[in-house]
């Protein structure tokens, strides 16, 4: 059978966005081929894996192990790499005329530079938001190579459930380091709590920068953090009235269409957006939100209209997930993709 490998980073299907769309490949494409994942990540030196179907170590054993990947690569019908269109691991070792690359996570275009010779190499380039196509054609990447493929949503694990007691605001892109409190937003949403007592807002955090947060946030009482997985993340936006994603500005290291916001729309609920977000051209387009500028007068105006007019933005939020995120729309843009190289 043809052998399809995925190389990524911080493989963590059980909570991460990026995980979750390259296990949905893996699993749809599995009838295809024999399925490999070969994973970087930062979780721990001796956190390992050296099975059949993944490959999984730390970064610092990568100059090792480097051939085990080329291996990969060599033996691989499809080589697709999900990580960004800077790619440090990966592109520079890889056999890349059988290659495909998943730009799933955003990247300044000074570190896209460094890398043209790379992508000018690899079969295909699959982009999340438009600001990604624009800088490749800027750096002379041609059109024909490159292909929009939004983030996909599970429908059917979402259904539309009204919220009660105060509005409650949900917050679910949490940031796993304290230095990225800034650029998503953080001190905005404080501001916000202690400006509007009578508002709720949830935080659903996971780890990393949780005590962090936690310290913050001590003296506000209408801010509540979790610390969890939740399985059932329908559950969590029931309790929410809308999801808000406040990033400060375009910046690395930030999804530029996050899994939280998706998802919201998938449940039915509006969406608070900053306009440092590629999400914020569609939510402007399909009337499911409101979108901000990142400052506390424009989110409270934002936040006055979506409360106003509640019911209008709430009831375009599904039609707009059907149209832009569903999974079967993305399965089957990869799958003429992927029928390009024999699959």
């Amino acid at each position: 059978m043809n052998t399809i490998t995925y190389y990524v980073q911080r493989y963590r299907p059980q909570f991460e966005a990026i995980s979750k769309e390259v296990q949905l490949l893996a699993t749809h494409f599995s009838s295809k081929g024999n399925i490999h994942i070969y994973d970087l990540h930062l979780d721990g030196l001796f956190s390992f894996q050296f099975k059949k179907n993944i490959t999984s170590h730390h970064f610092a054993y990568y100059p090792l192990l480097f051939l085990r990947a080329r291996h990969f690569s060599q033996k691989s019908r499809l080589n697709h790499i999900v990580t960004s269109l800077g790619d440090f691991p990966y592109l520079p070792i890889l056999k890349l005329k059988n290659t495909i690359l998943t730009a799933a996570g955003s990247c300044q275009v000074s570190k896209i530079r460094k890398r043209v010779k790379y992508l000018q190499q690899v079969s295909k380039i699959i982009v999340e938001s438009g600001k990604q196509k624009y800088d490749l054609l800027q750096l002379g990447i041609a059109e024909d190579k490159i292909e929009l493929i939004y983030p996909p949503v599970d429908l059917a694990k979402f259904t539309f459930q009204p919220a009660s007691g105060p509005f409650n605001i949900l917050y679910a892109s949490c940031p796993t380091r304290k230095k990225d409190f800034h650029r998503r937003g953080i001190g905005l949403l404080l501001s916000l709590a202690e400006e509007q007592p009578d508002l709720k807002i949830s935080l659903a955090w996971r780890k990393g920068a949780y005590k962090d947060i936690k310290d913050i946030v001590k003296s506000i009482p209408n801010i509540n953090v979790s610390n969890e997985i939740f399985p059932d993340m329908n559950r969590l936006y029931a309790q929410a009235h809308c999801t808000i994603i406040p990033y400060a500005k375009f910046d690395d290291y930030l999804k530029l269409i996050p899994n939280s916001a998706v998802e919201s729309l998938a449940a039915g609920k509006p969406l608070l957006v900053s306009s440092q977000t590629e999400l914020a051209k569609i939510v402007e387009k399909e009337g499911c939100g409101i979108v901000f500028e990142p400052n506390i007068e424009s989110l409270q105006q934002a936040l006055a209209k979506l409360k106003k007019e509640y019911a209008t933005f709430q009831k375009r939020c599904l039609p707009t997930a059907q149209k832009h995120f569903s999974q079967s729309s993305f399965l089957e843009k990869y799958q003429l993709i992927y029928a390009a190289h024999g699959i």
